[in-house]
């Protein structure tokens, strides 16, 4: 059985793209501003060999007092969903959705969303979904994110690693969806492109 988790955050790691351009590494830079749906994208890096997965059953959690202010709500509470989204059998995206029990409460739905991509479902929803600027941040390896997106994945190495996020609102309820980037990534999209050059 999972532990309560606790969904934290760093108020001053999150921040625009712009601001920590200069910072990421080139190759991941179409990753981190990808502006459609990261499933696709995926898929399309990783074709067949793409594997999604949940991560456990949808658990609950603790909201942090600075997530609650981020998130606008006054909830403590709420349930969190985490994802991977593997390739060549190796973790390539790890991804965390927060779900307040004010917005469960209005969208009861999102607390059987089972092995559905978040995004796919929200934009099917068929209420009024507005997505929040997407902010951007580097994880140090004891960032809670990081060892999140890292456990379970003994082939992670233990460095930084990039994540974005952003605050969808459905019908005005936020939903928080957190995705970080795995060094497996830049090494799958690689060996495509060698791959493609020896043709």
């Amino acid at each position: 059985m999972h532990a309560r988790a606790t969904i934290a955050e760093r108020a001053s790691s999150w921040t625009t793209f712009e601001l920590v351009e200069s910072q990421v590494p080139h190759a991941l830079h179409s990753w981190l501003a990808e502006p459609g749906l990261l499933t696709a994208r995926i898929r399309d890096l990783c074709g067949p060999l793409m594997r999604f997965r949940m991560l456990g059953p949808l658990r609950a959690a603790h909201v942090s007092a600075e997530l609650q202010a981020r998130l606008r709500v006054g909830d403590a509470g709420g349930l969190l969903r985490e994802i991977e989204f593997c390739c060549l059998r190796e973790r390539v995206v790890y991804a965390q959705t927060v779900l307040p029990d004010s917005t469960v409460r209005v969208h009861s739905w999102l607390g059987e969303l089972g092995d559905s991509p978040i995004g796919e479902s929200l934009r099917r929803a068929g209420g009024t979904l507005e997505r929040e600027p997407i902010e951007y941040a580097p994880l140090p390896p004891d960032h809670e994110l990081a060892l999140a997106a890292c456990q379970g994945s003994p082939a992670v190495e233990r460095d930084t690693v990039w994540a974005r996020r952003a605050v969808y609102r459905l019908d005005g309820r936020p939903i928080l969806v957190q995705e970080v980037f795995l060094p497996a990534l830049l090494r799958v999209q690689d060996e495509r492109v060698r791959h493609q050059a020896a043709r």
